[in-house]
């Protein structure tokens, strides 16, 4: 999709730019996808057409309502909903992001919440919600998020935090911009890698509410630093 709004083509850039960021350092695989709200129209946002997203350009962004619908002819992503219904339940929300973060997937099967253990994990709150799919549906789902009904559920569960996972299935951050996204669910890989490690070795000290009240604050500022390395790593890998 082309447009001659500069808002609008930044937006565009920065979902490519966010996509190859995000499988280079390994976090996005296969069946990942980023969207944006529509800088210029809150009732739209902006997700690629269905593609192996190392293919992705900006002639590959589709234009969707709240609803999850576009006049695009070209295939869509079954779990758009996912991120149509975070866009209506949350208006602050303006990047949603689905991915199966390796390190962060054995927190969507097991019993041991996903809580933040350094400064750089503050933004996660004081746990992860889990979205269970079997409450309402039973246990012969798919683990899909391609309906609205499962989908507005995962919003719910989302509530007001940065994200949200889903049983056996995957992880959803959400943020104020898709730098801060690409941001969060780098630190969240990182955050499970290091509440993982520390669970083998003792008794683990998570955050406490003041420190990540006070430290979410100081690292938030810090999202163009993370996004100008990442980039600058794309172009050292012929990437960018």
């Amino acid at each position: 999709m082309r447009d001659n709004s500069t808002a609008r083509q930044t937006v565009f850039e920065e979902l490519v730019t966010a996509t190859k960021i995000l499988l280079n350092e390994g976090i996005m695989d296969t069946f990942g996808h980023i969207s944006a709200r529509d800088p210029e129209d809150p009732e739209s946002f902006f997700l690629a057409q269905k593609l192996a997203p190392s293919l992705i350009t900006v002639d590959d962004i589709q234009r969707f309502n709240l609803d999850g619908e576009t006049s695009d002819n070209r295939p869509s992503y079954l779990e758009r909903y996912i991120h149509s219904e975070i866009y209506k339940a949350r208006p602050d929300v303006q990047c949603v992001l689905h991915t199966h973060s390796p390190a962060v997937l054995p927190y969507c099967f097991v019993d041991t919440p996903l809580r933040p253990v350094t400064h750089m994990g503050a933004f996660i709150g004081e746990s992860v919600p889990v979205y269970e799919i079997r409450d309402k549906h039973g246990d012969e789902t798919d683990l899909f998020g391609g309906s609205h009904d499962v989908c507005a559920d995962i919003a719910e569960s989302l509530g007001g935090q940065t994200v949200v996972l889903m049983a056996r299935h995957g992880v959803v951050n959400v943020g104020n911009s898709v730098r801060e996204v690409v941001f969060r669910a780098f630190y969240l890989e990182q955050e499970a890698k290091a509440l993982t490690a520390g669970l083998q070795i003792g008794k683990v000290k998570y955050l406490s509410p003041g420190e990540i009240k006070t430290a979410g604050k100081l690292v938030g500022a810090q999202i163009d630093r993370g996004w100008n390395h990442w980039s600058q790593r794309l172009r050292e890998a012929g990437l960018a």
